[in-house]
């Protein structure tokens, strides 16, 4: 069973048990909230869509500071707590929306729920590093981002079940649902005992203004902004390129995103097991390269004929979604590293930071450039990625041994 984990790149999970149980009942909760945070309100409470959309958008933005804050308080409070809290906010948030029936108690909810996500994202993968051995960072982060994908596609699953009824006490069932799963696993991480590396290097907080004078990191940080970008652009992009660039039949949609989610489920801790003996800063440039040639595959998809349209899509749909396989848990793994142990939380949470500004600055490029021509969206992506894969190889002999390479 031990060698079948290991070539498979799953990591030592002996005495973490109750913290996958955490990642898998928040992911499951994640998964049955997120395809409903437009529709519920749209059919609970009759808002516009317009209306919803820029409330939501708003409160996205208002939270966005809350990341690096975060961050010093991991530092100064440790993950687990922090972890927990951001839970149980969501679990009030979500509770909240029960009750939504104006646009400023909307706002609230969504403060709420959009903060604590961020408080979330920001000190779970400091947490992974205090429950991982430093040798097994790279696995831990791949493993959950698939518990992460598995939570999503069966909350999805459970969603799509419901969603033709258009019931609102079933909607608000499902919402209830999901504010429980947050409250349980928040409950549950108070329980544990602490990690097992939570001391293994405690030190005194660095100064939150030394982050500020890392050039390299700083540097890297402004740069990997462009990976995120792509990531996130697939979920937005597609659906409109491909029914209004590409003309393509209504049913392509669902094979190519879940061929994604398979994809992801299956083979991330495979593909993190792979990259393990290359130095991470190799592993992010050949994500920007494989991003690379998927966005300007997705170019040359204009001159596809119909017949072929769908195997092609596939192929450069997966090569999208290996990009961010590769990236995603080796990024995070080399951002963990560079902060060392007591500026750790300052530095996932700055890392996170960028995810937030990729999150917000994606409908609005895409929007903005698929105004001009449908292919410019993925041109500009080749062309940033392209440029943020060289200036990591650049920074690589800048970086610490250990950042660059797994340690073991």
């Amino acid at each position: 069973m031990d060698r079948w984990k290991t070539r498979l790149g799953i990591p030592e999970t002996q005495g973490t048990y109750g913290f996958l149980l955490v990642l898998i009942i928040e992911a499951l909760g994640s998964g049955m909230y997120l395809p409903l945070s437009i529709l519920y309100f749209q059919i609970a409470t009759g808002f516009s869509l317009p209306a919803i959309g820029l409330t939501l958008t708003i409160a996205t933005i208002c939270t966005l500071p809350l990341t690096l804050l975060t961050g010093s308080l991991v530092d100064r409070l440790g993950a687990r707590n922090i972890v927990a809290g951001s839970q149980f906010i969501q679990c009030i948030g979500l509770s909240g929306y029960l009750f939504v029936h104006t646009i400023p108690s909307l706002f609230t909810m969504a403060l709420l729920v959009t903060g604590g996500s961020r408080m979330f994202y920001a000190a779970q993968t400091v947490l992974i590093v205090e429950i991982a051995a430093p040798a097994q960072r790279d696995r831990w982060y791949g493993l959950s981002g698939a518990i992460r994908s598995v939570g999503i596609a069966m909350g999805g699953f459970l969603v799509g079940l419901v969603l033709a009824t258009k019931d609102p006490a079933i909607y608000r069932l499902l919402i209830t649902c999901s504010a429980l799963c947050y409250l349980t696993a928040g409950s549950l991480l108070l329980r544990l005992p602490d990690p097992g590396y939570k001391n293994a290097e405690k030190m005194k907080p660095a100064r939150a203004e030394t982050i500020l004078k890392d050039r390299v990191f700083l540097i890297f940080v402004i740069s990997n902004t462009a990976f995120p970008l792509c990531a996130l652009m697939l979920g937005t992009a597609l659906p409109i390129y491909l029914f209004q660039a590409l003309h393509a039949p209504a049913w392509i949609l669902g094979p190519l995103l879940i061929s994604s989610s398979l994809l992801t489920i299956s083979c991330q801790t495979f593909t993190v097991r792979v990259l393990e003996p290359h130095r991470r800063t190799r592993a992010l440039a050949m994500a920007a390269l494989t991003w690379c040639v998927s966005c300007s595959l997705f170019v040359l998809a204009l001159c596809i004929p119909g017949f072929l349209l769908f195997p092609y899509l596939l192929l450069v749909v997966i090569l999208h979604t290996l990009a961010s396989l590769i990236y995603s848990p080796t990024a995070s793994a080399l951002v963990a590293e560079l902060g060392g142990p007591n500026r750790r939380g300052r530095y996932l949470a700055t890392y996170e930071f960028s995810w937030g500004v990729a999150n917000a600055l994606v409908p609005v490029l895409f929007t903005a450039s698929y105004a001009v021509t449908a292919a410019l969206p993925w041109l500009i992506l080749a062309i940033m990625v392209t440029i943020s894969g060289l200036t990591t190889l650049w920074l690589e002999r800048q970086l610490p041994t250990q950042a660059v390479r797994i340690t073991r």
